[in-house]
């Protein structure tokens, strides 16, 4: 059975009704013999989703994103 994750990452906590996801930019899988092998993580981007809308992205680090999520949270 696969994953559910689609387009929007690694699941990684909840603030407030803010969803903070971890989406993995990849670099280009070496040439082998197995298909399911996966290239190396390259960077990854943390991004702000609340009822499967972007909010917003770009952060570098989780404890960016989850700050950002609370001050989103407070303001509203």
């Amino acid at each position: 059975m696969g994953t559910k994750t689609g387009q929007r990452g690694r699941y990684i906590c909840k603030v407030g009704y803010y969803d903070i996801y971890a989406k993995d930019n990849l670099k280009p899988k070496k040439e082998s013999k197995f298909k399911w092998l996966k290239g190396e993580v390259q960077s990854t981007d943390y991004v702000i989703i609340h009822a499967k809308k972007t909010i917003k992205s770009g952060f570098k680090t989780k404890e960016l994103a989850v700050a950002a999520a609370k001050e989103l949270n407070t303001s509203n």
